[in-house]
């Protein structure tokens, strides 16, 4: 290990140790007491979202802390003790639903937002049951899709509370590589997965992306803003359009509408602030507002970034505003900026691979902002109104320094994009009975671009142009749903999904289905469905070109990108509280952009960005794809002061070319293994202190990659693949062991926490990718991300 990593590790203990001791001395001033908070929240109908009056919500622990909810759905505890705490709601004529072991700080109070679906026998006698951990919110997802809880994102070893990142550990999702927090779901590429926020698309919220994915560095979405969330991984209800893999449906949650509450957190990613509170006291509206700026430079000297500091900042901000009358308005918005730079040394002996020769001049802003309005038409009907605009805009310059001419800086590439949309979405959701809900929706976007990209091409001694327009089109959906609760035991649900992309007329109509058996402790789901997608704008505008030839656009008519999906689900109770769940899928991907030769391996399947498409020439929706495998999980969601989760999957994933050859795609890594989990540690009787230690191991197979023809690339004078062999090596397999430990003091009016996280702690070299080096006349191998720490401090008060 080298010295510097040893004093950082050194530095974090006794970091550790200080505040302890810190900690301590100050509880020796107090008098002893129990630090209690309050626990509030609201309780609506499932299906409605109308707040139920009169539910009952006490305390597992001791009945004498209770609540009642009051006329709007809102309920508050008064004098919970600090800790874990578990709360049972219960309401006649309804499930009653438990919230276990939810921890209880003295920084902020705990809120709970609870959904109850209404029994189908309307005087049955509430009786309790324990809540199905990670089910996910929406009612009409029944099968591969589960809840995010912030809880969870701050939990997982090495999660970063990054959303993309802690969904890695499910089962069926696997990383595209360390320094990109995009996601492969069921052998798909990153490409294909959706983020929404508020219940509407955004751009891709994430740090340092390229143009067309989904992935980067690091998430701008913050865990002090988000609620719990949902995410798919196939068979989606019939209201998620525009993916074929993954869809993140994010939400932020309301600011204290009662109370003014902060937050202070110093790490090696950034320091943040957060505040949340009322607008004016006895109100009903409230403010949620976070800012981030990285301090990432505390990590130069562990982490490698080949001479590249990257520099973020990001903000999020929900204005909440309920009316008497009108409904609810909220106004939103996320944003981030990000700029890496690099000016290599002056003397060509000092360059190496790991240091190389290059200047970067890279800026990165995304924005988006929208207004949310809700409405209760009546008692069993509900209009729901988002209307958003986002912003994203990227200018790179990528140069070399000629030693031979005094290190003139020699241009390699520029890209300039800018990016907008401007979206509405309106959801009508009615509630007919205990057995039926339906559901209906209508989504527009209109979207305006300007892309201009090119690199210097050596063997021509010329530009070479890659995108080169502007202009701007729009995207239509809509869909209609129904669910049908047959009995207690059968649920039912059916829709249609629909979607139009103005800019070459395709179009696609989605049947959808899905059912599901609940006996005793087994659940038995089966759905089925068709998914559709337009690729990025710019791979319809994408062709490679002299940069003095006439644009032509080849790729301009591309067909919506289109899949079957069927899934089977089982899932079982077992003793001790632990869940078996395993789902064989079955994915026929169609209508996917090849390379119209017949010696081409060319596949959008494959693609991660735009670059992907160098090299190609016109592209036809002739190809297909497919994907089938099996799921596993057992799962012992936190209690007793302790979680297990056992994740792994069996998986196949393969395309066609144009030659209606089949090959492996690069994300066939055969299998996926994840072994997680963590407990805590009382450190006082009276629970106010908590150490935790969490840990993850995970293997996988390595991606494929194709050959390259040194020889061949050699008298080329730039990288030949091997014909005919496209995809069939793959690379060594994946392992890597993740740590984290934390620890918590809850004072009379605020909760301190530091928390240290290392990613790949045993600084295992986990091959990325190889390519050929033209200057060095060789292949060269590129490792993924080394030993990646971070340590943290937070106050909440």
């Amino acid at each position: 290990m080298a010295p510097t990593k040893i004093i950082a590790i050194t530095a974090v203990l006794m970091a550790g140790v200080c505040f302890n001791a810190i900690a301590q001395t100050q509880e020796t001033q107090q008098q002893q007491q129990t630090i209690k908070q309050k626990v509030r929240g609201r309780v609506v109908d499932a299906e409605s979202q109308q707040p139920l009056i009169g539910v009952v919500v006490v305390s597992a622990a001791n009945n004498q802390l209770n609540a009642i909810t009051d006329d709007d759905g809102y309920f508050a505890i008064e004098n919970v003790p600090v800790g874990r705490q578990t709360f049972i709601f219960q309401y006649m004529g309804y499930e009653s639903r438990t919230a276990s072991e939810v921890l209880v700080t003295s920084g902020k109070e705990l809120e709970l937002n609870i959904s109850l679906s209404e029994s189908l026998h309307e005087l049955k006698e509430a009786t309790v049951k324990a809540s199905k951990n990670g089910a996910a919110l929406n009612e009409f997802a029944t099968i591969s899709a589960r809840s995010i809880s912030v809880e969870e994102t701050k939990r997982y070893a090495a999660s970063f509370a990054d959303p993309a990142r802690m969904a890695m550990n499910f089962m069926g999702v696997s990383n595209a590589g360390d320094l990109d927090n995009g996601i492969v779901v069921r052998g798909n590429s990153p490409k294909n997965v959706l983020w929404r926020l508020e219940g509407i698309e955004i751009p891709t919220p994430n740090h340092f992306s390229e143009l067309g994915t989904t992935g980067g560095a690091i998430s701008m979405l913050n865990a002090n803003v988000l609620g719990t969330s949902d995410f798919y991984t196939g068979a989606f209800p019939a209201e998620m359009g525009n993916a074929l893999s993954g869809v993140f449906d994010m939400k932020f949650r309301t600011g204290n509408r009662e109370k003014r509450e902060h937050t202070f957190q110093l790490s090696a990613l950034g320091t943040e602030l957060a505040t949340e509170g009322p607008f004016k006291k006895g109100g009903r509206s409230s403010y949620l507002v976070n800012y981030r700026y990285s301090t990432l430079a505390l990590l130069q000297d562990i982490v490698h970034f080949e001479g590249v500091l990257p520099k973020y900042q990001d903000a999020s901000i929900k204005l909440n505003f309920p009316t008497e009358k009108a409904g609810t308005f909220s106004v939103w918005g996320l944003g981030g900026y990000n700029n890496a730079s690099k000016d290599p040394i002056k003397d060509s002996t000092e360059w190496t691979d790991d240091d190389p020769n290059f200047v970067l001049d890279s800026d990165n802003m995304m924005g988006v902002a929208g207004v949310t309005h809700t409405i209760f038409l009546n008692k069993k009907a509900y209009l729901k109104t988002v209307v958003s605009a986002s912003h994203q805009k990227t200018d790179e310059l990528v140069d070399t320094l000629n030693p031979v001419l005094d290190y003139k800086i020699i241009p390699v590439s520029n890209e300039k994009f800018v990016n907008n949309a401007y979206r509405a979405s309106v959801l009508y959701n009615q509630k007919v009975n205990s057995k039926n809900t339906f559901r209906t929706g209508i989504i527009a976007q209109h979207k305006q671009y300007s892309f201009n990209a090119g690199f210097y091409d050596e063997n021509l001694a010329d530009w070479r142009s890659i995108l080169d327009g502007e202009g701007s089109t729009q995207f239509y959906q809509g869909y209609i749903q129904w669910k049908h609760r047959a009995t207690e035991k059968l649920t039912l649900l059916g829709g249609v999904h629909g979607s139009y992309l103005a800019l070459n007329g395709s179009y696609s109509i989605e049947p959808r289905a899905s059912a599901t058996y609940k006996t005793g402790k087994n659940t038995i789901s089966i759905a089925a469905g068709f998914h559709s997608k337009p690729d990025h704008v710019s791979t319809y505008l994408f062709q490679d070109k002299q940069q003095a030839a006439s644009n032509t656009y080849p790729n301009k008519n591309l067909g919506l990108l289109k899949a079957f999906h069927v899934v089977g689900g089982y899932e079982r109770a077992l003793g001790a509280g632990m869940r078996f769940k395993t789902e064989v899928y079955y994915q026929y991907l169609y209508n996917i952009p090849v390379e119209q030769k017949l010696n081409s391996g060319f596949s959008l399947i494959n693609a991660f960005d735009i670059y992907t498409l160098i090299g190609t020439g016109q592209l036809v929706s002739d190809g297909t794809g497919q994907n089938y495998g099996i799921d596993m999980s057992i799962e012992k969601p936190f209690a007793n002061n302790y979680y297990i989760m056992a994740t792994g999957s069996l998986f196949k994933s393969t395309y066609k070319n144009y030659a209606g050859e089949e090959y492996n795609t690069t994300f066939n890594r055969g299998y996926q293994l994840n072994i997680l989990g963590g407990k805590e540690f009382k450190m006082s009787r009276d629970g106010r202190k908590i150490l935790g230690l969490n840990g993850k191991v995970l293997t996988s197979g390595g991606m494929r990659q194709s050959p390259i023809d040194l020889a061949a690339s050699r008298a080329a004078n730039e990288e030949v693949l091997v014909p005919k062999q496209y995809y069939t090596n793959q690379v060594p397999a994946y392992f890597r062991t993740d740590v984290g430990i934390y620890y918590k003091i809850n004072r009379k009016r605020a909760t301190h926490s530091i928390q240290l996280e290392i990613q790949n702690v045993t600084n295992r070299d986990n091959f990325y990718y190889s390519y050929y080096d033209n200057d060095a006349g060789d292949i060269k191998r590129v490792n993924q991300l080394g030993i990646f720490p971070n340590i943290a401090y937070r106050i909440d008060f």
